[in-house]
């Protein structure tokens, strides 16, 4: 009897100390200590091209001894983190979170990450760890549309200038493009449009597309296929009617010859031809209602659109064709009339701006989801004082020497009017 009553004493002793081992190791110190994890950088993407950024991490120790889990969030993009006051303790780390990076365009990809050690002491005199990421899901596909959303018409000048003797020069309009992110753009397929109704004459046009669609009389298309016309955040594309140096017919106008593209047409009348530089690439020309030269509007009656064109030529010149028929009303009499242009998908449309007099406006010739006002370079009908004077975007902010161009779908607002044109401004606020 007196030796199971020793046994049974033996045996409660053992369970206890395996009890208070499990909860405990006797060998390490647990005063509560500061513990850095330092974080190494994983083997990168292939389409990574600079420094990474860390968010949302999260920091998970677990005693192994005791399954007690501590969590922590990190605040900010921290490589070196640092945690206070953890008792000393031989742990399981293990820390998740998002990995961000910009690929080769400049668009930011965002991962997900983890970093983990399977068991290491941590005490006052071995508080530091180092880790390396590894990296756990794939980013996110791409929007459609990130190669190009984000174009902006930036200065429209249509006005044309007035040469030494004060005629009208009209060889010297042009467009330009503006990249309005933070990341490269491609301007492959994208077109500039010109209304074919006119916003200083109101018809009652049947059918009415404009909710879905705008009434284009003529287009004109960047070339490419795909990422031939890289545009880099803060960018521009400068398309003019001849890249030549017109300072030497007008010393009131620029010298064209380095523009980006420019747009020429095949006249079908020998006494109207184009002119043709042929270091500077021709825009694409898909349709225009003139059969000589197409020239934007001097007086600004027109609005302009740039889209991205999301099919070939022939099949938009087949399937896209609008015919259309209004009653006019004139100051000697009135008629029942028709017309025929092409319809631009609205949802094509990257942005849109009408034009107008300032005295002579009637109506907007786009819906109003894509322009709710109009800017203009002419006060008035026949104003001689347009010469020399363009349409220009505000600048609404900078991030770093790139400007932020307003585009809030109100021309209105997002335009100054009647402003010294300059093929060559420098956007800064």
């Amino acid at each position: 009897m007196k030796t199971l009553k020793l046994l049974t004493m033996v045996v409660t002793c053992l369970m206890a100390f395996s009890a208070c081992s499990s909860d405990e190791d006797p060998g390490i110190d647990t005063t509560p200590t500061d513990v850095r994890i330092g974080l190494t950088a994983p083997t990168l993407p292939d389409d990574c091209t600079g420094d990474i950024s860390l968010s949302d991490t999260k920091v998970t120790l677990t005693d192994i001894n005791t399954n007690k889990e501590l969590n922590f969030n990190v605040d900010g993009n921290e490589r070196s983190i640092l945690l206070r006051d953890v008792p000393g303790g031989y742990y399981r780390i293990n820390v998740t979170g998002k990995l961000s990076y910009k690929n080769a365009d400049l668009v930011t990809r965002t991962v997900d990450f983890v970093a983990y050690n399977e068991g290491v002491v941590l005490t006052e005199s071995s508080a530091a760890v180092n880790l390396t990421i590894r990296i756990t899901s794939q980013p996110d596909a791409d929007p459609a549309d990130i190669a190009y959303k984000g174009f902006v018409l930036a200065e429209i000048f249509c006005a044309g200038s007035a040469n030494a003797q004060g005629n009208y020069y009209y060889a010297d309009k042009y467009f330009v493009i503006y990249n309005n992110t933070d990341h490269v753009l491609y301007a492959d397929s994208l077109v500039i449009a010109e209304s074919d109704f006119m916003t200083t004459m109101k018809q009652d046009y049947n059918p009415n597309i404009m909710d879905t669609d705008m009434a284009v009389g003529a287009l004109y298309m960047i070339p490419g296929n795909g990422r031939d016309v890289p545009v880099q955040p803060g960018g521009k594309l400068l398309i003019v009617d001849n890249a030549v140096n017109h300072t030497i017919a007008n010393p009131n106008s620029w010298d064209f010859t380095k523009a980006d593209f420019e747009w020429y047409d095949e006249s079908t009348n020998p006494n109207y031809t184009d002119i043709d530089n042929p270091n500077v690439p021709n825009l694409v020309r898909l349709y225009s209602k003139t059969l000589t030269m197409w020239s934007p509007h001097t007086q600004g009656f027109k609005s302009y659109a740039l889209a991205r064109m999301h099919t070939d030529k022939n099949t938009f010149l087949a399937d896209y064709i609008y015919d259309y028929s209004y009653h006019l009303v004139g100051q000697t009499g009135e008629a029942d009339m028709t017309g025929t242009s092409y319809r631009l998908p609205n949802n094509w449309i990257l942005d849109a701006v009408n034009m107008s007099t300032k005295a002579g406006f009637q109506w907007l010739v786009t819906s109003p989801e894509l322009d709710r006002g109009f800017t203009y370079n002419s006060d008035f009908n026949f104003d001689d004082s347009r010469f020399g004077k363009s349409v220009r975007r505000k600048v609404v902010s900078m991030e770093g020497n790139r400007a932020i161009l307003q585009d809030t779908n109100n021309s209105t607002d997002d335009f100054e009017p009647r402003v010294d044109a300059n093929p060559f401004h420098v956007f800064t606020k």
